[in-house]
């Protein structure tokens, strides 16, 4: 997982854009109606939604209200100018009121709206429809911005046509009855898709936490695989030359030493070959295995055929090819019973035979489960564009074939 990827969000004032802005919730799945509210009215998101829906009254306190307040007689100015303030805490908290309604109740709080502004005909006439601006923007975020929420827009944009070009007949204004109703499309269409690409956003933060978890799963994968074809390989290794050294001790006491001094060798490069798997910089590659083999074949009574050089191998296959030298040469040594091995080299191919009991009787790997080793071989092979096939062999043995 990257820096930024584990790095959280830095708080502070916004409009509601940060880190997938107000559209970022806790989970409300099986909660009750009032549990769902209170979270949804009380989530960082909905804290970063209430400043900017704050501020975007002021439209309606200079446009609406202060005209009410000069021209209507008191008290009916302040029970109007009430009103004004009752529809803008409506409209503050209409979309996290969407968030924790069910998904087909959550046209309801830009139908409140739109109901609650009818009654401001009686003192504001035709310019009632500026009221609607805040039905648009409700209805483009509880809507999620798509084809409901525009439909929703154009029909609220014909209303207010219709409206004004009623009242202009009865009442003639300087104001052009299409003014309001290309403020309501502009601004409703701009919060549709500004809503849209909010869900864009937290798509992309969810996706991103997938891929973040993904990585991790993979590095400890290739991680486990590395380790299990490593020690396998090593440790098979270890005990072969052990074993040598205990059966050389009575009658050849400098052979058992020198077996000795190996096994401390293969002791040390697998420590080695453990702390580089962890740092993620460990190679395996397919010249040192086939010098390996030239050693621990014989050592383990087994004659091998292998090839003299590996020039014909391009770089790109060198490390999957190692791979399953190592895999096949453990598999072997520890399971087949054979007394001769084969390994064919080609560029985009590396066949390993041997003479023993072939496949049927092939025993666990090397944490007792079957096909581990060759289970993590086949990943390999697959992640670079290859395959393996295993079945037996024309010498009666077990055959193992890596393409890439």
């Amino acid at each position: 997982m990257t820096a930024s990827a584990a790095r959280p969000a830095r708080r502070g004032f916004t409009f509601g854009i940060q880190e997938g802005g107000f559209r970022d919730a806790p989970s409300l799945e099986g909660l009750r109606w009032w549990a769902r509210l209170r979270l949804s009215l009380t989530s960082p998101g909905a804290k970063r939604w209430y400043p900017g829906a704050l501020l975007s009254q002021a439209f309606a306190i200079g446009f609406v209200m202060v005209p009410i307040l000069l021209q209507t007689p008191t008290p009916a100015a302040w029970l109007w100018a009430g009103g004004i303030l009752v529809y803008g805490a409506l409209f503050t908290v209409s979309f996290p009121v969407s968030v924790a309604l069910p998904r087909g109740w959550q046209w309801t709080p830009p139908a409140a709206l739109l109901l609650l502004s009818v009654p401001f005909l009686a003192v504001l006439g035709p310019d009632l429809t500026g009221l609607w601006v805040y039905v648009a923007v409700s209805a483009a975020l509880c809507l999620g911005g798509g084809g409901r929420a525009m439909i929703v827009i154009l029909a609220l944009a014909i209303a207010a046509f219709a409206v004004s070009a009623w009242m202009s007949l009865m009442e003639p204004s300087s104001t052009p009855p299409w003014a309001m109703p290309l403020i309501i499309m502009s601004i409703g269409t701009l919060m549709a898709a500004f809503t849209r690409n909010l869900q864009t956003l937290q798509q992309l933060r969810h996706t991103r936490d997938e891929l973040a978890a993904v990585a991790v799963e993979e590095e400890r994968n290739r991680v486990a695989r590395d380790m299990h074809d490593i020690l396998g390989h090593s440790l098979s290794a270890i005990a072969l030359k052990a074993d040598l050294a205990a059966k050389l001790a009575d009658r050849d006491p400098q052979a058992a030493a020198a077996e000795i001094r190996e096994v401390q060798t293969l002791a040390r490069a697998t420590l080695s070959d453990m702390r580089a798997v962890v740092s993620g910089y460990r190679q395996v590659r397919i010249a040192s295995e086939l010098a390996s083999l030239r050693t621990l074949l014989p050592a383990a009574g087994i004659t091998p055929h292998l090839p003299m050089t590996t020039d014909e191998v391009p770089e790109r296959n060198r490390e999957l090819f190692g791979w399953a030298l190592r895999e096949a040469a453990t598999n072997v040594i520890r399971h087949a019973n054979a007394t001769e091995c084969w390994v064919s080299l080609a560029a985009d191919r590396i066949t390993i035979e041997d003479d023993g009991t072939g496949p049927a009787a092939r025993g666990p790997d090397t944490d007792g489960r079957p096909g581990t080793g060759l289970h993590g071989l086949a990943e390999r092979a697959a992640d670079a564009g290859g395959a393996l096939r295993i079945g037996r062999s024309r010498r009666g043995g077990f055959l193992l074939e890596v393409t890439a």
